[in-house]
């Protein structure tokens, strides 16, 4: 390395060597937590979409923190949690969606059990189409035994009170009122 930089007439800085190397492993990881993350984005709305609350359980961990512009909620119960999908699917069936889209915006790990991550999400129709726009979600994964699971999800969901409600069916820990 020094002697490419003497050849080339420039300073070798070993410090500059680390920047780049720990920049790469910055990035390696960051690509590894959007995997993950994508990973749980794929279960979690297969479990959605195909009826699966097997699959969807597995992909999260008890308990579940959600939280839309209505409230938050704890869920510690699966038969809490599959109320929640079949309230899910009963909105997505009477609005007449039928796939969710998401795509992953960034994910980082806060530790080695920890990852934050934002995806956007959208409900579309048959035809591809959607007549609502996309909404923003924050999610917390840990890493429990072997496996990464869904600990919590923050919905931005401003255009649509039902799709909220469905999301966070039963008794609220906190109620989002409006000041007037």
């Amino acid at each position: 390395m020094q002697a490419l930089a003497q050849r080339n007439r420039i300073a070798f800085n070993p410090f500059s060597v680390l920047i780049v190397i720990l920049s790469s492993i910055d990035m390696s990881e960051d690509l590894a937590a959007e995997s993950i993350l994508e990973d749980i984005l794929y279960r979690t709305g297969k479990g959605v979409l195909k009826n699966d609350d097997a699959l969807f359980l597995s992909s999260i961990s008890l308990p579940l923190l959600q939280e839309t512009v209505n409230g938050q909620r704890v869920f510690l119960f699966e038969k809490e949690v599959c109320h929640m999908l079949a309230d899910v699917r009963q909105y997505m069936q009477e609005n007449g969606y039928v796939d969710l889209v998401r795509t992953v915006v960034s994910a980082e790990f806060l530790d080695s059990k920890t990852i934050s991550g934002t995806h956007v999400s959208l409900i579309v129709d048959r035809d591809g189409k959607s007549d609502r726009p996309p909404y923003p979600v924050h999610s917390v994964i840990r890493l429990k035994g072997s496996t990464w699971k869904l600990s919590s999800s923050i919905y931005a969901i401003l255009d649509s009170s039902e799709h909220n409600t469905a999301l966070l069916p039963g008794s609220l820990l906190c109620v989002r009122t409006k000041k007037h």
